[in-house]
């Protein structure tokens, strides 16, 4: 712990550095906070770009889960149109500036390990940028006053810049050899590059699945699959302590203890759990939501009807709210869903063999007890014939406060047939759900000739998803 507590205190000295030369926050086409490279080591840079990777993954959630109806608001009604302008802040001022330094600091002093796990993050990060705002600028970008208006990279490039950052990461992190490689400051798998490589290759199945639409990858994708994550132990998250709290308590479970109730669970994604849509209650529930004072059945928010009857709260004591407990950004349960469903058509059999496996990972690493979890699995709701909608229930319950379940729901337009019962409500003249972020207004007044050219309707599918 005293070596976690360290790491953060060094991290949040940075951070006032870094913030303390900073005379326009949200100037992305300039870089005031850049780290100069001659005065900082790679295990200074490398936490800092972690911590600042798994905020840029809580920024975005909170207005994803909205549109999933994962979340809901209690009190400022149904969400409306969201430019997510903390988490292009937090890409662009800190991830990609510190990414671009660590990778050429690195190679300079010739630690290919530290080069690897750099372009694992910039392909992880360009997908939450491209699967927010669709185009955006990378190529171009960040290179202050030598281009202060840089154009933007289709979704189509940004997803062959990732997927070609993956597979150069994977080479870069099985160099034999490498002055350099990350240890303690290596906040998400303290430097073992065995499981550097299964993530790559986990987000190589991901990023490939949002792409089905364009081709049959399936061939691509299993092959990535059988070279991810091969447990709970692999997945992809960041643990907080008393130093730093997870986001999630300080911001939602935080409030509630003093009497601010700003957002719970909605009611779709209880009704996926509660009985409600399938003939089957979830043993997760109590672990993920405490139900109100005297209530006794599990009703989430409906923000667009004006009777708001709930009776759950994701207060401190429940899992994800756990104040020192993990922010997940990709999970082994993940990879097992996007098995489930590339499988589902050619082997059945194998398919639901990965679907169960899915369950039982997230069911796990929640805390369920493995007789709830051998009771549900068991349940004939569960345990019937295979299908999308059951693969796609469990990935959605697994899948709360991350990105991920607003791209499934994307890929799949929002279908009732694949998610069942689920109905956009016409609130306010829109009946269609939030399909992307709008661009910051920040970069409006600094790029607004490429905005312009790159804007289009919130409800606008993205190129991946047509």
């Amino acid at each position: 712990m005293n070596k976690i507590i360290f790491k953060y205190i060094s991290i949040s000295i940075l951070g006032m550095l870094m913030l303390s030369s900073c005379n326009d926050f949200f100037d992305v086409n300039t870089d005031p906070t850049k780290i100069d490279e001659s005065s900082v080591t790679l295990k200074v840079l490398l936490p800092t770009i972690i911590t600042s990777t798994a905020d840029a993954q809580y920024f975005a959630a909170t207005s994803a889960m909205n549109a999933t109806h994962q979340l809901d608001n209690i009190q400022s009604g149904y969400y409306k149109e969201f430019s997510l302008t903390s988490a292009w802040t937090e890409l662009y001022l800190r991830v990609f500036n510190n990414l671009g330094t660590m990778i050429d600091n690195a190679e300079s002093l010739n630690a290919p390990h530290y080069v690897g796990v750099g372009k694992v993050l910039q392909a992880l990060n360009l997908g939450l940028l491209t699967d927010c705002w669709e185009n955006a600028p990378f190529s171009n970008a960040l290179q202050g006053s030598d281009n202060i208006s840089p154009a933007y990279d289709s979704q189509e490039e940004l997803y062959n810049t990732l997927l070609s950052l993956l597979d150069e990461s994977i080479t870069f992190l099985q160099s034999a050899e490498s002055d350099y490689s990350p240890a303690n400051d290596d906040l998400f798998y303290e430097g073992d590059l065995t499981k550097w490589v299964k993530l790559a290759n986990s987000l190589k199945a991901r990023y490939l699945l949002h792409l089905q639409s364009k081709g049959d990858k399936s061939s691509e994708i299993l092959s990535a699959v059988n070279a991810g994550f091969s447990s709970n132990d692999d997945d992809l998250q960041l643990i907080y302590n008393d130093v730093v709290a997870n986001p999630w308590f300080f911001n939602i479970a935080k409030k509630i203890t003093e009497s601010i109730y700003t957002k719970t669970y909605g009611k779709y994604f209880i009704d996926m759990m509660n009985g409600t849509n399938y003939n089957v209650v979830d043993p997760r529930l109590p672990l993920i939501a405490e139900l109100t004072e005297g209530a006794t059945e599990y009703k989430g928010v409906a923000s667009y009807i004006d009777d708001q009857d709930y009776t759950v709260l994701p207060t401190q004591d429940t899992w994800y709210m756990d104040p020192y407990g993990p922010l997940v950004i990709m999970s082994y349960a993940e990879l097992k869903f996007i098995e489930a469903e590339i499988l589902l058509n050619s082997n059945p059999t194998q398919s639901k063999t990965a679907y169960q496996n899915g369950i039982t990972a997230n069911m796990t690493k929640i805390g369920v007890e493995a007789g709830d979890i051998a009771d549900y699995l068991a349940n004939p709701t569960v345990d019937g014939s295979i299908a999308l909608d059951l693969i796609m229930k469990e990935k959605y319950i697994a899948s709360v406060f991350n990105v991920e379940a607003w791209n499934d729901m994307r890929r799949h337009n929002y279908s009732s047939a694949v998610y069942k019962n689920f109905v956009e409500p016409n609130f306010e003249e829109r009946s269609q759900p939030i399909l992307r972020a709008e661009y910051p207004d920040s970069e409006e007044t600094r790029n607004s000739s490429n905005v312009n050219t790159n804007r289009k309707d919130p409800i606008a599918p993205m190129w991946k998803d047509l």
